[in-house]
């Protein structure tokens, strides 16, 4: 699928555009956009002494879509671009980007080719949170390595990709999600939760025949929402799968 904008409005939002919430040792910094029809990227910053274990983007809007989520290469920040596709929209939209951060040693491993990047975490550690970015088609998947090895991205046709694995160790880290639905509605999401007394470290996402709009670290789990239509902008049957790497 094509993806159209007009333009590019890049954004950095300070407190108190910018709420922070501690949860034990991860701290969730967000900000979100202000509302127009326009391509759009917006960034937060951890706070000192942590670093971006886990993002999360989301979009508002019908045609609209995540482009990419970058981190910083020293992991203190995080951005989020968002761009419209298709025909486009008129109405006002406004993007949210988010960032888990945690103290400790943590490294990104990138690496970049076309439709499907696989980036992998050095021996000794593993993937504690997935990013990835087009060349500005939208994403279809954004998700850890079954054995938390490393993050593997996805878009469509011949697009170029590039995988960015935040690799480090937490205690009792866990993957959970995986499980696709199939839909037959315009747009879908789909929400998997950590179990216990775990917590949330980032969110991943799969979609398939369709166009990822959120992936995105909230409450106990993740939430991944997409959308997709024919042709003539009629539902078609297609399938979701969210992701979650949780830690004690």
């Amino acid at each position: 699928m094509k993806v159209m904008s007009t333009g590019l409005l890049v954004l950095s939002l300070t407190s108190p555009a910018v709420a922070h919430a501690a949860t034990g040792e991860v701290v969730a910094v967000q900000a979100v956009s202000p509302a127009d029809s326009v391509g759009k990227t917006v960034s937060v910053s951890c706070p000192s002494g942590t670093k971006v274990v886990g993002t999360g983007g989301s979009v508002t809007g019908e045609r609209t879509t995540i482009t990419r989520v970058r981190p910083s290469a020293d992991l203190t920040s995080v951005e989020v671009t968002a761009v419209e596709h298709g025909a486009g929209t008129v109405q006002p939209w406004v993007v949210k980007v988010r960032a888990n951060c945690a103290p400790g040693d943590f490294t990104l491993v990138s690496k970049s080719d076309t439709k499907t990047v696989e980036a992998s975490c050095p021996a000794g550690l593993k993937s504690v949170g997935v990013v990835g970015e087009t060349d500005g088609v939208h994403l279809t998947k954004l998700a850890p390595k079954n054995n938390l090895k490393g993050a593997v991205v996805e878009a469509p046709d011949t697009a170029s990709v590039t995988a960015h694995a935040i690799c480090g160790t937490r205690p009792g880290l866990v993957l959970r999600g995986g499980s696709p639905s199939v839909v037959m509605t315009k747009t879908a999401s789909k929400s998997v939760a950590c179990q216990g007394d775990e917590q949330p470290i980032s969110a991943g996402g799969a979609v398939a025949g369709a166009i990822i709009d959120d992936v995105v670290p909230d409450g106990s789990g993740a939430t991944v929402t997409g959308e997709a239509t024919d042709a003539q902008g009629q539902a078609i049957r297609w399938s979701i799968t969210p992701y979650v790497v949780c830690s004690q």
